[in-house]
């Protein structure tokens, strides 16, 4: 009985430190995303900066969560700002390039850039529209006050 314990503690302290391995590995890319030169990121999309916040969505035509989820919330944070937000959508199947640029792990995955094209925020897997707007928000917020 006691061996069982011991080895499902030892199962359990594996999980959390890969758990917080994994966490800090994907924190380092996200700040180095952030902090680094952002061009490379818009000549991937084939796109640059226009002034307004963007939303990058990453999905793939396999992706049930894209179809059901994702795709329903982008559109709802779309209506939401209108012709102040520009949404761009990248078919990781076809662009596949566009996704290493920003170092997707997983689709869906959200990207919001601010109107001068930073990293504001990046979200691996699921974004509920309600996080997707507070988001959008926040990096449209600094443009609005200067």
């Amino acid at each position: 009985m006691t061996e069982r314990f011991l080895i499902i503690l030892a199962l359990a302290v594996v999980v959390a430190a890969a758990i917080v391995a994994v966490r800090a590995w994907s924190g380092r890319r996200l700040v180095g995303l952030k902090a680094g030169p952002t061009r490379g990121l818009w000549n991937a999309l084939g796109e640059s900066p226009d002034g307004r916040p963007s939303l990058i969505v990453f999905s793939t035509p396999s992706c049930t969560a894209c179809r059901t989820a994702q795709h329903p919330a982008v559109e709802a944070v779309e209506a939401r700002f209108g012709g102040a937000l520009r949404v761009l959508k990248v078919d990781l199947s076809r662009r596949p390039a566009v996704g290493h640029a920003f170092k997707v792990l997983t689709a869906p995955t959200t990207v919001v850039l601010s109107g001068d094209g930073r990293v504001g925020s990046f979200n691996h897997g699921f974004a509920p529209a309600d996080q997707l707007a507070a988001q959008v928000s926040a990096v449209a917020a600094p443009a609005s006050s200067r």
